[in-house]
């Protein structure tokens, strides 16, 4: 290929949107990611409270307590370290605090293109 015509080639890692695709194939994930999107930080415990709240919203029922707990761990033992393995987040362990990466931009355009039609905003 000429590289003068380069500018139709991706601008990120084939494997990185790959990484990204299956990150955010998990409702949790996506729903955590799109909170720090927004606030670009929070705690696994704040987490847990939006991603409950997010996936309980459209049946209107009461969240039981054990149902936050559950995603609580979920989120610190499974979904937290696979976006932390695919760089979209950073986990801090030791404050408990997960941060939006300095990801690729289309990693972050997918992301924020996921949220919009998913939630209609």
């Amino acid at each position: 290929m000429d590289p003068e015509q380069s500018s139709t080639e991706p601008t990120a890692n084939p494997d990185a949107l790959d990484d990204a695709f299956l990150a955010l194939r998990d409702r949790d994930r996506r729903f955590a990611l799109y909170f720090l999107l927004e606030h670009e930080t929070a705690s696994v415990a704040e987490l847990a409270d939006v991603v409950t709240a997010w996936s309980h919203a459209a049946d209107g029922g009461v969240i039981e307590p054990q149902c936050r707990n559950q995603r609580y761990r979920r989120l610190l033992q499974t979904h937290v370290p696979k976006l932390a393995d695919v760089g979209v987040v950073a986990h801090d362990e030791e404050a408990d605090r997960v941060s939006l990466a300095p990801c690729p931009e289309p990693i972050r355009e997918l992301a924020a293109r996921a949220c919009a039609a998913e939630t209609g905003s």
